[in-house]
C-alpha cells in the first residue's frame, strides 16, 4: 500500500504544477541538453539512434544490466536487442515512461533521455504531472508508480509492443541510410495534434462594380490578374521557362523524370491542370534542380516541402546532396514506407 503521506504530497505537487487550459506547451523540468556533434558521430559509428546510445550509456553509468532493467519493466530483454539493431525503432511514449522509472532517473535525466525521441512531460496533462512527481521523488519502482496512478484512476505504466527484429528491412547501401537517418533525426518534426486548424487573415479593397452584370466574371478575373500578376498557368509558364533556361527539351525532361509524355502535353495545353506533388518532384529530379528551384516549382503548383512529412525530408536530403537517381530515392522511400515519386 502506498503511504498516505506520498499521496498528500502528490496532491500538493498537482496544485503547484498542473496548468489548466494554457494555450501553449508547458514542458516540465529543466530544458533538455541539445544533441551534440559527439552524439551524431557516435550514432554513425554504432548504427543506433540517439535514444539508444543515451540509454545504454545511462545503464552503464548506473551499473544496470539489460536483464535487471527488463525485469523491473516486466518485459523480456528483446526491447534492448531491437534498440541495438534497428535505429528506426521508436518505442511508444508509455514504454519510455516505464523505462525511465525502471532506470531510477530523476526528472531532468528523464527529460534528456526522452528528448532524444522528441517526447517531453507536459504540465497541462495530469498524468504526466503525476509521473514528474514520481521522478522528482525518486519513486522508481514501476509497481509503486502504478499504485499511485491507480489511485488517480490513470492507466498503469506497461509495455504493450512487439520488439521482434524480424520485420526490420535491410538496405544495400548502409552508409546512405546511416547519413539519411541523421538528417531525418535533425530535420524531421512530427506535427502536433491540431486543435484549431490554420486561420488566415486578410483584407481586400473592393474590385468595383462592373457596368453590366453579364461581365462580372470577366471583370473580376481581369482585375485579379492586374492585382496579383496572374497570367496563364503559373506552374506551366514557370516550368517551360525553366526548361528553356537550362537548355533542355521537354522530351529529355519527361524521360529523365520517367513520366508519360501525355503528362507534359496536359501541362502545356490545359491551363487549369496542376500535376500531383509526386509528379512535380519527379520533374524536379529529372531536371536536377537545386533546393530553391525545386521549392519554387512546387510552389507554382500549390505545394511545398514540409519538415512534418518524412517523405519531404527524404526528398530534401537527396536534393541537398545532389543525388538525382529516381530509382534510388524511390527505393529509400519504400524502405521508410513512404509514398514514392513519379507516376
Amino acid at each position: 500500500m502506498i503511504d498516505s503521506e506520498i499521496l498528500e504530497r502528490a496532491e500538493n505537487y498537482f496544485k503547484q504544477t498542473f496548468v489548466e487550459d494554457y494555450p501553449f506547451e508547458m514542458p516540465l523540468g529543466a530544458e533538455p541538453s541539445p544533441i551534440t556533434d559527439a552524439e551524431r558521430a557516435e550514432t554513425l559509428e554504432t548504427h543506433r539512434s540517439y535514444f539508444a546510445n543515451s540509454l545504454f550509456a545511462l545503464m552503464e553509468q548506473k551499473n544496470l544490466s539489460e536483464a535487471e532493467v527488463a525485469a523491473k519493466m516486466h518485459v523480456g530483454t528483446e526491447i534492448f536487442s531491437r534498440l541495438r539493431d534497428d535505429r528506426r525503432f521508436i518505442p511508444k511514449e508509455r514504454t519510455v515512461w516505464t523505462l525511465v522509472v525502471a532506470l531510477g532517473l530523476n526528472l531532468d535525466e528523464a527529460n534528456n533521455l526522452m528528448h532524444r525521441l522528441k517526447y517531453y512531460l507536459d504540465a497541462k496533462v495530469r498524468e504526466e504531472v503525476l509521473l514528474a512527481f514520481c521522478l522528482e521523488n525518486r519513486i522508481n519502482d514501476v509497481d509503486s508508480v502504478n499504485e499511485i496512478f491507480a489511485h488517480y484512476e490513470f492507466a498503469p505504466l506497461e509495455v504493450d509492443e512487439i520488439f521482434s527484429t524480424s520485420t526490420v528491412k535491410n538496405f544495400s547501401d548502409k552508409s546512405l541510410i546511416d547519413r539519411l537517418e541523421l538528417y531525418l533525426e535533425k530535420n524531421f518534426h512530427e506535427p502536433p495534434i491540431a486543435t484549431g486548424g490554420i486561420k488566415f487573415s486578410y483584407s481586400a479593397s473592393s474590385l468595383g462594380e462592373p457596368a453590366e452584370t453579364s461581365k462580372t466574371f470577366d471583370v473580376i478575373v481581369r482585375k485579379l490578374k492586374d492585382a496579383v500578376g496572374i497570367s496563364g498557368n503559373l506552374f506551366s509558364d514557370y516550368l517551360l521557362t525553366l526548361i528553356k533556361r537550362k537548355n533542355l527539351s521537354e522530351v529529355e525532361v519527361y524521360k529523365a523524370a520517367h513520366l508519360d509524355r501525355r503528362v507534359f502535353s496536359k501541362i502545356r495545353k490545359e491551363k487549369t491542370y496542376m500535376p500531383a506533388k509526386k509528379t512535380v518532384l519527379a520533374i524536379a529530379f529529372g531536371m536536377k534542380l537545386d533546393f530553391k528551384e525545386t521549392n519554387t516549382l512546387l510552389a507554382r503548383a500549390g505545394y511545398f516541402l514540409s519538415d512534418a512529412r518524412k517523405e519531404d525530408v527524404i526528398a530534401a536530403y537527396f536534393i541537398d546532396n545532389q543525388i538525382y537517381d529516381l530509382f534510388l530515392i524511390n527505393e529509400v522511400l519504400d524502405y521508410y514506407n513512404c509514398p514514392t515519386i513519379g507516376d
